[in-house]
């Protein structure tokens, strides 16, 4: 994974905690959070690195609510970004049940035939 593909995957995140809606964006920010620092990380820094797994860990919570939210409401794996089911929607609207009016008269009788 290249550096621009990088930023271009933390711009998403950033891009989708702008628009999270309040029940979710403290998780969302604490994993964009996340990402961005894995991006700054020395990875021959051992320290940076344990800071990272720490940060990692104490983030998984957070992650997992991020993974559930976005799969219940758009429908996609956050892990690898494909459609997994049809995404939830509204119920469609009903409208009031009609019904058709009946009669309650008997249906006429047959006038008796008469012999020759």
């Amino acid at each position: 994974m290249s550096t621009r593909d990088v930023e271009t995957m933390i711009g998403r995140w950033e891009r989708l905690l702008e628009r999270a809606p309040l029940t979710i964006e403290g998780d969302m920010a604490v994993v964009t959070d996340l990402f961005r620092e894995a991006a700054a990380v020395d990875p021959a820094d051992p320290t940076e690195v344990q800071d990272l797994a720490d940060a990692s860990y104490a983030a998984n919570q957070a992650a997992e609510a991020v993974r559930k939210w976005v799969q219940s409401t758009c429908a996609v794996d956050v892990a690898t970004g494909l459609t997994i089911a049809p995404p939830r929607t509204a119920p469609p609207a009903t409208s009031p049940a009609t019904t058709v009016p009946t009669t309650t008269e008997p249906a006429p009788t047959p006038a008796p035939t008469v012999a020759p």
